[in-house]
């Protein structure tokens, strides 16, 4: 089944369109502790690197329902509404190298990976749309530290993303990964750099799908699981 963690604040013309593709949705409740536009994001609520998930003990113990039959572990830490105390758990895995701000990355997560990358953008996860050994971002830290490492990067203009309560959002926000196609929250194709967006993608040997009958919005991504 393609089963998707998303927030509970899904417009319904999007949730229509992923149903439509064949989504399973368990729709991610507010978290309390979080800013109020982002508290049921999932790139805020969980982490994942397409083998395994970590989430608060707080939130796992206060949403056991929508993690059943999940295999999922629940870290011992609290997460604020103000930067830098809401990012613990936003933060990437490109290759076998961990990307985000260590300093307020979660330690269950950082125990994981021998090799890190320190990025100033603590929202690193939002930030960046990442597949296979490519990576679409609008910011400039994590473009070059990507790239050092190797990952094809194409770097897009800010902005032209939905996420009420904020000026903008982020295309990692506004989209996830499902095997070799990309999915779009929204119409992508109004966004300014959509022409290089499709190229580079359809380059790296995946497909885009999205709906044109909402803008495109930022909600956290989605994580995905079986």
């Amino acid at each position: 089944m393609k089963q998707i963690f998303i927030s509970e604040n899904i417009p319904k013309p999007i949730e229509d369109f992923l149903i439509t593709e064949g989504f399973i949705l368990r729709k991610l409740r507010s978290c309390n502790s979080l800013s109020l536009p982002v508290s049921s994001h999932a790139d805020m609520l969980i982490f994942s690197d397409g083998r395994r998930m970590i989430t608060t003990k707080e939130y796992y113990e206060n949403n056991k329902e929508i993690f059943a039959s999940c295999d999922i572990t629940a870290a011992d830490i609290t997460l604020g509404n103000r930067y830098p105390q809401d990012v613990a758990l936003n933060c990437f895995v490109a290759g076998d190298r961990l990307y985000g701000r260590l300093e307020s990355v979660c330690d269950n997560i950082r125990n994981l990976y021998l090799k890190q990358t320190n990025l100033s953008q603590g929202y690193a996860k939002c930030s960046t749309l990442l597949f296979g050994n490519n990576a679409i971002t609008a910011d400039e830290g994590i473009a070059s530290a990507l790239a050092f490492n190797g990952t094809n990067v194409l770097r897009i203009s800010p902005g032209k993303i939905l996420l009420p309560g904020y000026d903008y959002g982020f295309i990692g926000g506004a989209s996830f990964v499902y095997g070799r196609n990309i999915i779009f929250f929204g119409d992508i194709t109004a966004h300014p750099d959509f022409t290089m967006i499709r190229s580079f993608i359809e380059n790296s040997g995946y497909s885009i799908t999205y709906t044109d009958t909402h803008p495109l919005i930022d909600l956290g991504g989605a994580v995905t699981f079986e």
